[in-house]
């Protein structure tokens, strides 16, 4: 059987058409267009027969098969092209050639090494993140079980066609999305939508790639395939590779930008500037047999060049970047020692800046797994106690998911009882049950399910436990026998068992370190939002009361919900997607956590997105940090290395910005005047190497744990701009000295009488000393590490100087000078007044600079979040009735507990573990006092 029918394409988003591009249902034959749905024969094949061979080679030949999503990954052609042609490359190419033919030393070829530094780090740094989108893959199947011409074969998951019939069991992924056939069995989607409780599938139901078969037999046909499947819908976006969301390498790009529409405008003008200071015009030049036969003969031609490039080169901050990427370098090696793999270097910024931090419940604030909190007699019309009736269901079920898990560690299996038959836990009925022969059946599940209809008494009490977020169970009774599958119709409850979720040990102070470093957090579940606000409350949350349940809700009320509250429930991967885009509009830097493939949007559109080891594959690949340990307790270690390493390259970074704004002034000094630049490259090699790299390098080391706020460039240029005008001013200074009759005092005579000028050497003394005092003002407050980091670079300027040999590494000529008292003098003279001028210039400074940005609010406090609640409560693994209202028109709720009506807030963060406990335990044991008149406490085990 065959029918025809156009099938539109599946779209996980609103915006996933406008992102991954409008693409077709069905992969196109060779000679049909590929920008348009293609009509396609959809086959109806029995389940005996399957389909075949015939139908399975055209769905092969059309492209209709199981086939890998494609790469959205660059080519490693494009990331050596984009990382080596670049403007500033260009640059640096053409100032080596030029510096080449102008005769330059070796000494002045420095800033090539810096440049080539770059390109690797940066080839590196892209090469890795092609490597890790090219892993990202959800699904593990390697092979399944097909039928074709009535026989079951065992084919690789790529060879599956539309429309085959395959087969699948318990522990199996399913490798595509299916439409039940016939079977039945449980699946977990707990990858796919967050939800972890097994799903019930039968005859009809759809079955989405990447989900597993938990438990019983399923026959399937294959509905779509490859790209159009649901999880590879979803993993498309995540594929994507985007350049880091890093504010301070987004601003040193920005920076070099500016500076790179500066710096060939300036260049051409210091060209010819140097050319009119050495007394060389353009009728010289035509004379002399044209500019390429000067260039490489002449010696006053090869310092305008020298000079020129000089202007150049010190405009481009070539050490910014390679500070910026060793810093981060030596920050993922250090987060090493905590379990920590950093896929992405430049998220250490992000984590630095964070202010809102985004959590699933399991995993992070949870263990994943249960525990019994109480167990209240109602009406035992047995001799057995509720342990020895408890124990022998488990005994005889042998269920084992982690609510049968708690209640094994509390009750343990029993042998009291004989099982005649048995009816297991399913996500339909809600329930187990098991017959004991005269004794009768006892059944334990969601209240709702075990209870029909359900005494208004115990409806009572499962509301006021419901509302403490606890799980509730009840064990009930009937005197008559299971009869093949058909429970018996009545049963009388016997017991309430209430579970919780087991808080991690750490959870607490996690949370609590994280509110008192100003970050709020926010909790984002699959689960139920009552059941997981009171999580979030036992853990220390601020404004745990604040939840919704964003079940139907539009994207739009969704976004609107999403600065509201702090504890969202019932969220698909698209809504949380939509919320974290939402909290980082309002101007929030946003950390998300998460282990499945339901995180992975979320966690890519998250400034940050930190995953576990135990998490899915997908998840750990799209996220920029893995907690290798799955220790959640370690993130305020991470985050405290992230402030460091950023709060010290903002820091270190004005040493470079420094550089590269004294020589843009004195650039324009030399224009204004017609003077000649006052440094070649060697020149400023002191500057380059002891008072910027080498200190920037170890200042980026120090210890550093406040948080991240503030714009980079305005940051650094506030602390850069006074230094590089308090130094342009002593230079300057010598400069109008050399104009004036004062300018013999740069005179020296040599020992054959010969009079030659010292201003170009004392040019050199002024910038190193001068620059010593703008590092030392850096250095502020000194410790001991920057005091011997200061004294180190001092010494070193010193000696570098005084040793004539060494010298002439700055100055060709450099052993053979000799400065008498008054040139000293007048140095020391500059370099005293640099202190108070530069602290002048910074306080002038300050008045133009804002305060630094302060986060914005991410949660509104209110009296009220809804007029009632709904309770969409888990039981035993399924889901409950609604108890009240909806608040939200019935598209999901916004919920408020009825006893924190009043209060702005939820328990404070710094309760201590055992306080929240016993505020708990307090709580139970009043609801417990207040219906003492009509129930007892079962007694111990016999």
């Amino acid at each position: 059987m065959s029918e025809k029918l156009t099938t539109p394409p599946p779209v996980p988003t609103e915006n996933d058409e406008a992102e991954n591009g409008a693409e077709t249902k069905k992969k196109k034959n060779k000679n049909e267009k590929t920008n348009e749905a293609e009509e396609i024969v959809r086959f109806s094949p029995d389940t005996n027969t399957g389909l075949t061979d015939e139908q399975a080679a055209l769905r092969m030949e059309q492209g209709l098969n199981n086939s890998e999503p494609k790469k959205y990954s660059k080519t490693y052609g494009s990331i050596f092209f984009g990382n080596i042609c670049t403007f500033f490359n260009f640059l640096c190419l053409m100032a080596t050639v030029a510096l080449i033919l102008a005769h330059a030393p070796l000494s002045q070829f420095t800033f090539v090494v810096i440049f080539c530094c770059n390109i690797i780090v940066a080839i590196v740094q892209e090469i890795r993140a092609k490597i890790k989108i090219d892993k990202l893959s959800i699904l593990s199947a390697p092979t399944a079980k097909v039928l074709r011409n009535g026989k079951k074969r065992e084919i690789p998951v790529s060879e599956i066609v539309l429309d085959d019939i395959i087969f699948l069991s318990a522990g199996q992924q399913i490798p595509a999305d299916c439409i039940m056939a016939s079977g039945s069995g449980d699946v977990n989607e707990a990858l796919l939508t967050g939800e972890s409780v097994p799903i019930k599938k039968s005859e009809g139901d759809a079955l989405l790639a990447g989900s597993f078969v938990t438990g019983g037999h399923l026959i399937a046909r294959v509905d779509k395939i490859g790209t159009d499947t649901y999880i590879n819908r979803l993993t498309a976006r995540a594929k994507k590779y985007k350049r880091p969301n890093s504010e301070i390498i987004n601003s040193i790009y920005l920076f070099i930008k500016l500076i790179g529409l500066m710096i060939v405008p300036v260049a051409i003008f210091m060209f010819f500037t140097n050319l009119k200071a050495e007394g060389i015009v353009w009728a010289d030049i035509e004379a002399r047999g044209g500019f390429m036969k000067i260039l490489l003969s002449s010696n006053t031609f090869d310092s305008v060049i020298q000079k020129t490039f000089s202007v150049v080169i010190g405009m481009v901050p070539s050490g910014l970047l390679l500070l910026t990427t060793v810093a981060l370098s030596v920050g993922m090696i250090r987060l090493a020692k905590y379990n920590t793999l950093v896929q992405d270097m430049y998220s250490l910024e992000m984590l630095a800046r964070v202010n809102v931090l985004c959590l699933d419940k399991t995993g992070t604030i949870t263990d994943g797994r249960m525990k019994v909190s109480d167990c209240v007699l109602l009406n035992n019309p047995t001799d057995y106690t509720v342990d020895d009736i408890l124990g022998s269901m488990l005994a005889s079920l042998d269920d084992n998911n982690q609510t049968s898990i708690a209640l094994y560690e509390r009750f343990g299996h029993s042998s009291a009882l004989q099982s005649t038959a048995q009816i297991p836990f399913s996500s339909v009925r809600k329930l187990s049950a098991v017959s004991f022969g005269d004794i009768g059946t006892f059944a334990m599940g969601a209240p709702e399910f075990v209870l029909k209809p359900m005494p208004s008494r115990v409806e009572k009490l499962v509301k006021q436990y419901a509302q403490m977020g606890l799980r509730v169970l009840v064990l009930a009774h009937s005197p008559t026998q299971i009869i093949g599958e058909k429970l018996p119709v009545i049963f009388r409850p016997v017991a309430i068992i209430t579970l919780s979720d087991n808080i991690r040990p750490d959870a607490i102070d996690t949370i609590r370190w994280f509110k008192q470093n100003d970050v709020a957090v926010k909790v984002i579940s699959g689960d139920n939002p009552v059941t997981v606000s009171e999580v979030a409350r036992r853990a220390g949350i601020v404004n745990a009361s604040q939840f919704i349940s964003l079940e139907g809700l539009s994207p739009l009320e969704v976004e609107t919900a999403a600065n509201e509250y702090t504890v969202f429930g019932r969220v698909t991967p698209e809504q949380k997607a939509i919320l974290i885009r939402s909290i980082k509009k309002a101007g929030n830097t946003v950390a998300m956590t998460g282990d499945g493939v339901n995180d992975i949007l979320a966690m890519k559109e998250a400034d940050c997105a930190v995953s576990v080891a135990s998490g899915s594959e997908a998840a750990r690949n799209v996220s920029n940090l893995v907690l290798q340990d799955n220790n959640f307790a370690s993130m305020p270690k991470i985050v405290n290395e992230g402030r460091r390493v950023i709060n010290n390259i903002k820091n270190s970074a004005s040493l470079y910005i420094m550089k590269t704004l004294l020589t843009l002034i004195l650039a324009v000094v030399c224009i204004t005047t017609s003077s000649q630049y006052f440094f070649t490259t060697n020149n400023m090699i002191l500057y380059e190497v002891l008072i910027s790299a080498v200190p920037s390098f170890v200042l980026s080391l120090q210890p550093n744990t406040s948080r991240v706020k503030g714009k980079f460039i305005p940051f650094v240029i506030s602390r850069a701009l006074p230094g590089a005008l308090t130094m342009a001013l002593g230079i300057i200074a010598l400069y109008t000295i050399n104009l004036s009759p004062l300018a013999t005092l740069f005179n020296y005579t040599t020992a054959s009488g010969e009079v030659i000028s010292l201003y170009e050497p004392m040019l050199i003394l002024c910038l190193t000393f001068t620059g010593l005092v703008m590092l030392l003002r850096i250095c502020q407050p000194l410790n001991l590490i920057r005091a011997v980091l200061f004294a180190f670079c001092a010494a070193a300027c010193v000696t570098v100087l005084a040793v004539p040999v060494l010298g002439e590494l700055v100055y060709e000529g450099w052993s053979e000078l000799h400065f008498n008292a008054t040139q000293i003098l007048l140095i020391v003279v500059i370099v005293q007044a640099a202190m108070p001028v530069s602290s002048g210039l910074i306080k002038f400074f300050d008045m133009f600079n804002p305060a630094e940005d302060e986060p914005v609010s991410t949660v509104r406090y209110s009296s009220s979040a809804a007029a009632g609640y709904t309770a969409d409560y888990d039981y035993y693994g399924g889901a409950g009735s609604n108890y009240a209202s909806s608040a939200a028109n019935g598209k999901g709720g916004a919920y408020k507990r009825t006893e924190e009506a009043t209060a702005p807030s939820a328990q404070p963060a710094d309760d201590s573990s055992a306080d929240t406990e016993n505020k708990t335990a307090a709580s139970t044991g009043g609801l417990r006092a207040k219906m003492s008149g009509w129930k007892k406490k079962f007694g111990k085990k016999k």
